[in-house]
């Protein structure tokens, strides 16, 4: 059984995302929202060539409602994006001392260990802790370019938002039943090796090209609650009231009983705010290193931009596996961020 969720029929009004001007006005949009600066600031910052950007942060009610549904929990956050250093902070004293500490180009080092060290050294006086690193990736341009199936007739029009240029315009209906047809179904995923593989005098049987055969579903919400809590698609499937599923997509055996058998893989796309849907994967130890995951990831983010929102892909800036899935998967590194908490939210042992 496939399934389209109704915020798809919504998505009618919004049109398919497939132009880089588009996704930038976007994510501008929405880190703007999420660092509580006024609307347009990011773009005249590029302009002017300012180097950091920061703003108090706002009582929850005054926030944006099209920030990222994170728990408003957060002391300092702390981004960079294009350049541009964004800094948000809950208290004014706070926000100065990290705003002084960014000056000049420091924002596109700060996530070397020393810098990061040294700010954190800053923030330990007001009793606060970096408590997270991320760096996110949108779709790149081939990506967007392929959202669109050759069978889908298009128009080239220009958009009436500033800035955002030509964009193209598809039924959208049509569009997500052909993506639908293209995507689900038995499919061959193909593993080439690295072009530097003879270079490497590599064995053949790491070199040769491989096929996997597949069977891809999009989830209804029935068919995926029998894995809440299983932490094999932790990644995939969140089951958040504030951030909930809002698409699945699972790869089976290609002759597996859907109702009874486990998926190999699973990508799911979580509703994070009303302008962006955030990208997870899993895949089963066993079929790992066989191309699943970018598969999956790939044709998940064609058909959240084919309902109007931006995938975005987030990871540790350690974790270089994640990092190469969503490079295979048509993403480009777009922007860096942490976050700070209060020491006294730290959980403490009982024991200790």
């Amino acid at each position: 059984m496939n399934y389209i969720s109704g915020d798809h029929l919504r998505a009618q009004m919004r049109g398919a995302v497939t132009t880089l001007d588009r996704v930038r006005h976007i994510l501008a949009a929405q880190l703007e929202a999420d660092f509580c600066l006024p609307a347009g600031a990011i773009s005249q910052a590029q302009n002017l060539g300012a180097e950091v950007l920061s703003a108090l942060q706002l009582p929850a009610e005054e926030m944006s409602a099209s920030r990222r549904r994170n728990a408003d929990t957060w002391e300092l956050r702390v981004g960079n994006y294009l350049g541009v250093g964004l800094l948000c902070a809950k208290y004014h004293r706070v926000l100065k001392t990290a705003t002084e500490y960014m000056r000049g180009d420091l924002s596109n080092w700060l996530g070397d260990y020393a810098p990061l060290r040294q700010l954190n050294e800053l923030l330990t006086p007001y009793s606060q802790q970096v408590s997270g690193t991320s760096v996110y990736y949108t779709p790149s341009r081939n990506l967007l370019e392929s959202v669109v199936p050759p069978d889908i007739p298009e128009q080239e029009v220009k958009c009436a938002v500033p800035g955002i240029g030509m964009m193209r315009r598809v039924d959208s209906g049509a569009l997500r039943e052909s993506l639908r047809q293209h995507i689900c179904g038995l499919h061959k995923v193909t593993t080439v090796p690295n072009a530097s593989a003879d270079a490497l005098e590599a064995d053949e049987d790491d070199t040769a090209v491989s096929e996997f055969s597949v069977r891809i579903e999009l989830l209804h919400p029935e068919q995926y609650e029998r894995f809440r809590g299983d932490p094999r698609y932790s990644n995939a499937l969140g089951f958040s009231d504030r951030r909930p599923d809002i698409m699945v997509l699972a790869a089976f055996d290609s002759d597996a009983d859907l109702a009874l058998a486990e998926p190999l893989a699973m990508a799911g796309a979580s509703d994070d705010s009303p302008l962006m849907r955030q990208i997870g994967i899993d895949v089963l130890p066993q079929v790992r290193q066989r191309g699943l995951a970018a598969h999956l990831v790939y044709e998940l983010s064609r058909m959240v931009l084919a309902d109007g929102y931006v995938p975005f892909y987030g990871t540790s800036p350690s974790h270089v596996l994640s990092q190469r899935v969503a490079l295979a998967a048509g993403f480009i590194p777009t922007w860096w961020e942490f976050v700070s908490t209060s020491m006294h939210d730290m959980p403490l042992d009982e024991a200790s």
